[in-house]
């Protein structure tokens, strides 16, 4: 070999140990101590705000996509008028299957849109539980409703799909999902491409629904945030049932991501 060569395979393995390895998160590392001592405690944390002229989001992990979620999913020009966020510590020991338990996994369980399909949620006001959407799956576009397969190959990193919901209580409606994916962490924004009706009231135009979720692989455990953000008039009765529904919904998605293992 000649001694140019030698030298140049000399200097890449030199530069190569001054590498750093991919940054792993760790959960006390990303939210503040007394969040991460009552996620231990309670396993999760909540968050509800009506009607504020500003809102100050407290449950936000510290990582690149939760931070994007928490900022990015809100883009119509109207505030919203409720934002609900939830922060979640999941123990991967507690999951039916830890053998997937890997962002690659998570990225194509938060793109099974057909899984969806018989969700049930927990109605507080008639106090029982109830389905959440009777159908789910994959379509063409905004308002498109033709059936596709569920898109889950590859990573999910920068692509759009767009899906139907038939909720129990609002009916069909269309969604625009935006998806994000690094090493060890994966982000999903829902947003209403289609209005969403309350009886015979259209109680939230389009735009202005947007479910944030990001998943953050911290090890041994993962850590969840979720936001909604939600613009509809603003009156005592819509209050209480958005509130209902929209909190309901979070646990739902997250008890629906839990069943995928």
């Amino acid at each position: 070999m000649r001694k140019s060569a030698r030298v140049l395979i000399l200097l890449l393995v030199f530069m190569a140990s001054f590498v750093l390895p991919i940054a792993s998160y760790e959960a006390q590392s990303i939210v503040s101590s007394n969040v991460y001592s009552q996620l231990k405690q309670k396993g999760q944390l909540h968050n509800s705000y009506y009607n504020k002229e500003s809102v100050n989001l407290s449950l936000v992990p510290s990582s690149e996509l939760s931070k994007k979620v928490a900022t990015n999913s809100w883009t119509s020009s109207e505030k919203p008028v409720m934002v609900v966020e939830n922060l979640y510590l999941l123990d991967k020991s507690t999951l039916g299957d830890t053998s997937n338990t890997n962002i690659d996994y998570v990225s194509k369980v938060v793109r099974s849109i057909s899984t969806m399909t018989g969700l049930k949620y927990y109605s507080n006001s008639k106090k029982k539980w109830e389905t959440l959407y009777k159908d789910a799956y994959t379509t063409n576009g905004p308002k498109d409703r033709t059936r596709l397969s569920d898109n889950t190959s590859g990573s999910a990193d920068g692509k759009i799909i767009y899906c139907v919901q038939d909720d129990s209580s609002f009916g069909k409606m269309n969604y625009k999902i935006a998806y994000n994916q690094r090493a060890e962490e994966v982000s999903a924004i829902f947003c209403n491409t289609t209005p969403m009706y309350v009886g015979p009231v259209k109680a939230v135009t389009e735009g202005n629904l947007c479910i944030g979720l990001s998943i953050i692989d911290c090890g041994d455990s993962f850590v969840v945030y979720m936001i909604v953000q939600c613009k509809f008039p603003v009156m005592p009765l819509m209050e209480n049932t958005m509130n209902d529904s929209l909190s309901s919904r979070l646990d739902a998605i997250y008890r629906w991501f839990v069943a995928r293992f």
